[in-house]
């Protein structure tokens, strides 16, 4: 629940890596609040050449990660915030349990986000399916994964960035694809504007009360470590997972 500090932290694929592990190996309520380097982070279903300026990313040494969730293309970086919210199917209880619809995920995952925000004086609201935006734009995009042991939703958070920038990393291309590749939408974001480690610590407390429990302060083990690693070794470090057809193999469990 604590930010990352230094470079290596800072690593997307290593991020990524390290939050299918988390999901793995979940067995309670987990929650996680992280910071990634500036990189464009494409949904499961996604072919990246269709969803950034591939070109401009290899020349600006902005690297493009496929996170294993769905959904479209986000901007990681300077001024955003990504949090994530793993549930195991042993909690079964309380306002905060295993569910298996994506849309039930959304609307569980984005009521501690939302009563956050308002503690800080920003008003923002769920846009259906898996959006949060406010009076001026789209602040957090989520994305879900279900499988029968648990599900993750992750999300991000624009707090102060460079909103030209965003729009340079995630604007999709107009050219169609079949249908089975998922497009992302051309939106448009705003800034919450709010200091982050002030909504760590509220985003933490809220999820707490809509749970029903008290959050440890921990970090990964040794085992989910390894797991990490080992991802990001076979999977989260390879051209063909991250810039390859996602349907060349396929093997992965219902996600939503």
């Amino acid at each position: 629940m604590t930010r990352p500090g230094g470079d290596e932290a800072l690593d997307a694929r290593a991020n990524f890596a390290l939050e299918e592990a988390l999901f793995l190996k979940n067995r309670g309520l987990l929650l996680r609040v992280w910071e990634n380097q500036e990189s464009v982070i494409i949904g499961r279903a996604q072919l990246a050449q269709f969803e950034t300026d591939l070109p401009y990313c290899e020349a600006e040494g902005i690297p493009v990660v496929r996170r294993f969730t769905a959904g479209g293309a986000v901007y990681n970086g300077p001024g955003n915030l990504n949090w994530s919210v793993f549930v195991a199917k042993g909690v079964e209880e309380g306002k905060v349990r295993y569910l298996r619809g994506p849309m039930e995920i959304f609307r569980t995952a984005s009521v501690p986000v939302v009563s956050a925000l308002a503690a800080m004086g920003v008003k923002a609201r769920l846009e259906p399916p898996n959006s949060i935006v406010n009076d001026r734009g789209k602040i957090s995009g989520m994305a879900a994964y279900v499988s029968k042991d648990g599900f993750l939703c992750h999300g991000t958070l624009l707090v102060d960035a460079d909103l030209d920038r965003v729009k340079r990393l995630t604007t999709p291309s107009p050219q169609p694809l079949e249908r089975r590749y998922t497009r992302s939408r051309d939106v448009r974001t705003a800034n919450t504007k709010v200091g982050a480690d002030s909504f760590i610590r509220t985003f933490v407390s809220k999820l707490g009360d809509v749970a029903g429990m008290h959050l440890d302060d921990s970090g990964p083990d040794d085992e989910e470590t390894a797991l990490a690693e080992e991802l990001l070794a076979s999977k989260y470090s390879k051209d063909s997972w991250n810039l390859g057809d996602p349907f060349a193999a396929r093997g992965q469990a219902r996600a939503g």
